[in-house]
């Protein structure tokens, strides 16, 4: 609370300040000093003092900020593992940094300006908009302040944000560096093309033998069949143990009873409502409906719409006692009504009508069976993977493990770092372990096994019986695949070949749509695009090249399966007063980070000169006291 005082008579610019500074510490270091403190100091900083109390309820205003944006209970525990205590620490620990520097170059508020900062504080406010100094008074009563203390307080937060927004003042962006920013990255150009296909090249023919067999041997790494490796292996998870285990029936039906909530699905209406002052125009309105008047005509007469009388989807409870009663009392769609409640007279326009369903325990037998299997299977899969180790340790098989274990034994004759055998099909008992395949893959021949955890909760161990490497596929056994290669890498070669003798042309004078036309190709015009636009076929790498070039200038690269050849056509020229204000809304913003770099880089020097030392067993003692609240 004390921390929400203090930040409502804060400038916005100060607190955003503030917040850039929260890490500073972190840069110069944080000194934990194990004395003997009394326990109500958590840290010191220079000459300040960091008191429990304001740790505490610091803290304490965070983690209520944090529930809110959660919208649920945030423990202290969780706080901690979120880092908030060091947050919330570094952050007082710089206010009280650039306090002391305030203070030492002698800077002060006036009393004038205090008491304009907390009488315009809105937690002040009364109902009228006013300073309440009821509300002023009860609410330092309960952080247990006097005025006198806070007062002191908002002095010191007051100087100390004038003193930043002084040293931020000035600051500004170079006019030259706003305007080349601005262009860089909203300047706009359009771009005349055509694309090329493979099938714009010549037909290369049917290769001869020699080219056949030179192709093949110049691309082997295309045509080599992969490193292959025979396996075997043992693996145990909560899963492959819940396959096998037993759950009685008792077990199952117990079950379910205790989470019939889970398979429950409850009664719920859809509906409207429509309020009346008086039970006697609510009644004229439901006979007017029972006449076939429609109740959004109704609806309509009164001055509201749908969304002004739907209360969506209930279930049972969420309605007021009547209006509840009514709702569900009904069993089909349709108006009811009217109802009294304290608002007046209630109409019901009960849209649909879902009934309690209970997902019966056969349709779920199978689901409770596993979760219950599970359970039991993380409860003694440590003690089976002990047993795993001690059989692998005795000299046992692979094979010997499974026979006197719960894992499995699995071997391949030949798999690849895919998880494929040589027919190209996935290896179906491979384990859904993490980095099973890498330590296949990365371990040697003929070495023992040793039983590894895995991420997750398995174990495995397994061994490499044999190795086959990689090696060039016969070609007679790829010999359809080697002549679509080749012809594929023939009309690559003639369509980048026809794009240079394009972009010659264009170089030579030739203007794009001339060339289009001997190709008989259709010159497609771009939208106007940034630096940073992707549209395609552009390429990021088109994108770069259009903006180095100059206008009527050749532009073109691989786009796709295809080519992309053309000419930049056009850099787009804004309006001069649409871009005189783009220009000053850049220079503004570099301005104010300019602003904001400053003050940090004056912050960071001002934390160097109060060392922060902090008090463990202070900070320790505060969090198990928030811990009884939280």
């Amino acid at each position: 609370m004390l921390e929400s005082l203090r930040n409502s008579v804060n400038s916005w610019t100060a607190k955003g300040l503030l917040a850039l500074l929260v890490l500073s510490f972190a840069v110069f270091g944080i000194s934990d000093v194990f004395t003997n403190r009394v326990a109500t100091v958590v840290a010191t900083v220079g000459e300040s003092e960091v008191t429990t109390e304001e740790f505490a309820n610091a803290l304490s205003n965070d983690i209520q900020s944090l529930q809110s944006r959660a919208r649920r209970t945030i423990s202290i525990s969780e706080a901690r593992q979120l880092g908030r205590d060091q947050i919330v620490l570094a952050r007082l620990s710089t206010r009280k940094a650039l306090n002391a520097e305030a203070e030492a170059l002698g800077l002060s508020a006036p009393p004038a300006a205090i008491r304009k900062a907390i009488e315009t504080a809105p937690v002040f406010m009364g109902p009228d908009g006013t300073f309440n100094r009821f509300s002023y008074e009860t609410a330092l009563r309960r952080e247990g302040l006097t005025p006198g203390e806070y007062e002191d307080g908002v002095r010191q937060d007051l100087a100390r944000d004038a003193m930043l927004q002084a040293v931020g003042a000035g600051t500004s962006a170079p006019r030259a560096l706003a305007e080349a920013l601005h262009r860089h990255r909203n300047e706009q150009r359009i771009l005349d093309y055509v694309i090329l296909s493979k099938s714009d090249a010549e037909d290369p023919g049917e290769p001869a033998d020699e080219q056949i067999s030179a192709f093949h041997e110049e691309n082997a790494d295309r045509f080599s069949a992969p490193d292959y490796r025979s396996l075997s292996w043992v693996v145990l998870t909560p899963e492959s143990m819940a396959e096998s285990i037993e759950i009685n029936e008792d077990r199952i039906v117990e079950a379910y009873g205790s989470r019939i909530a889970e398979f429950t699905l409850p009664e719920t209406r859809t509906l409207d409502q429509l309020l009346f002052d008086s039970e006697d125009e609510a009644k004229d309105a439901k006979q007017r409906i029972d006449d076939g008047t429609a109740f959004a005509r109704v609806v309509e007469e009164r001055g509201a719409n749908k969304q002004d009388v739907s209360l969506g989807t209930v279930q049972r409870g969420e309605l007021p006692g009547d209006l509840d009663d009514a709702a569900f009392g009904a069993t089909e769609p349709g108006v009811f009504g009217p109802v009294k409640t304290a608002f007046g007279w209630t109409l019901l326009d009960i849209r649909s009508v879902r009934l309690e369903t209970v997902t019966p325990l056969e349709d779920v037998r199978e689901t409770i069976r596993l979760d219950l299997a599970m359970t039991e299977a993380r409860d003694t899969i440590l003690e089976e993977s002990v047993a795993m180790d001690d059989e692998i340790a005795g000299g046992a098989t692979l094979e010997e493990v499974a026979d006197r274990t719960a894992a499995l034994y699995v071997t391949v004759d030949a798999i690849d770092s895919t998880g494929r055998d040589p027919k190209g099909d996935t290896i179906a008992d491979l384990p859904a372990i993490p980095g099973f395949l890498n330590a296949a893959f990365e371990a040697e021949e003929g070495v023992e096994p040793v039983l590894v955890e895995a991420d997750g909760g398995g174990y495995y161990a397994l061994s490499v019986n044999g190795i086959t490497p990689a090696a060039l596929r016969p070609l007679d056994d790829v010999r359809d695949d080697v002549i679509a290669a080749w012809k594929d890498a023939q009309r690559t070669e003639a369509m980048a070949e026809l794009a240079g003798e394009m972009r010659a042309q264009l170089e030579e004078g030739a203007t794009l749509a001339a060339v289009a036309a001997e190709q008989e190709k259709d010159v497609v015009t771009s939208p106007a695009v940034r630096r940073s636009d992707q549209i395609s076929p552009l390429t990021s790498e088109i994108v770069q090249s259009l903006f180095r070039a100059d206008p009527g200038a050749v532009v073109g690269g691989e786009a796709g399966d295809g080519y992309l050849i053309g000419t930049l056509k056009e850099v787009v020229a804004n309006d001069a007063e649409v871009e005189q204000a783009a220009v000053d809304s850049t220079a503004e913003r570099y301005s104010s980070q300019f602003a904001t770099d400053v003050v940090q880089t004056f912050s960071r020097d001002a934390v160097a000169r109060h060392p922060l030392h902090v008090y463990p067993g202070a900070i320790d003692e505060t969090l198990a006291y928030l811990g009884q609240r939280y």
